[in-house]
């Protein structure tokens, strides 16, 4: 069974475009590093300025893990200037995948 971190929050008009360069180039890095990473989707919608992130990790211990990663945290800090607010952040099980 797979992990699953959802980040879900409003950006700052216009701000899209940084927070995806942010996550492709400093995020994800960083997240390919951490033992248990298995994929990462992140997801805009400029028209209402909307995101959504999902992490998915291959066991619940790695997941807790990176939460507690310094080195991730500072990453994730890094796009904080992007969003309108705080992004809401829920924990899930991945019940089915269809590739």
């Amino acid at each position: 069974m797979l992990y699953a971190r959802i980040l879900q929050g409003l950006l700052n008009t216009g701000a899209a475009p940084q927070a995806v360069d942010l996550y492709q180039n400093e995020v994800g890095p960083v997240l390919k590093q951490q033992p248990g990473y298995v994929t990462s989707r992140f997801l805009t919608n400029t028209e209402n300025n909307k995101c959504l992130a999902v992490i998915l990790w291959d066991n619940e211990e790695h997941r807790e893990a990176a939460e507690s990663s310094e080195t991730l945290q500072a990453v994730f800090n890094h796009l904080a200037p992007c969003f309108d607010g705080t992004p809401t952040i829920d924990y899930y099980e991945v019940a089915v995948q269809i590739f």
